[in-house]
C-alpha cells in the first residue's frame, strides 16, 4: 500500500449501524480515512462523505453539533442502513 504523507488531522470512520450493506461493512469496524484514502467503503458511501472528512482532517467544525469533533453519516442508499461516525482524532 502507498505511504501516503500526513496532512492535517487523523479522521477515523467507526461503523455505527451495518444492517444490510451490499459490500459487507460489519458494525465496530473502524478505520482511517482521508483526502487521500477511501478507507473501506464504496465509491457511493465515500462520495458522499468526502466533504465531511475534508472539513474534519483540515481543522472545520459543524456548527450545529453537539462534537465539534463528530459526526455521524448515513449510506447513501437508504435502503442499506449502514451509519458511520466520523470522528477528528487530535494529537
Amino acid at each position: 500500500m502507498p505511504d501516503f504523507p500526513r496532512i492535517g488531522s487523523k479522521v477515523v470512520a467507526k461503523v455505527l449501524e451495518a444492517k444490510r450493506c451490499t459490500i459487507g461493512l460489519k458494525e465496530g469496524e473502524e478505520f482511517e480515512v482521508s483526502v487521500h484514502r477511501c478507507g473501506d467503503f464504496c465509491g457511493a458511501f465515500y462520495h458522499s462523505a468526502y466533504n465531511l472528512i475534508t472539513l474534519l482532517q483540515f481543522g472545520g467544525s459543524f456548527p450545529l453539533s453537539d462534537d465539534p469533533d463528530a459526526v455521524v453519516w448515513e449510506c447513501p442508499n437508504f435502503q442499506n442502513r449502514v451509519r458511520v461516525e466520523f470522528r477528528r482524532v487530535k494529537g
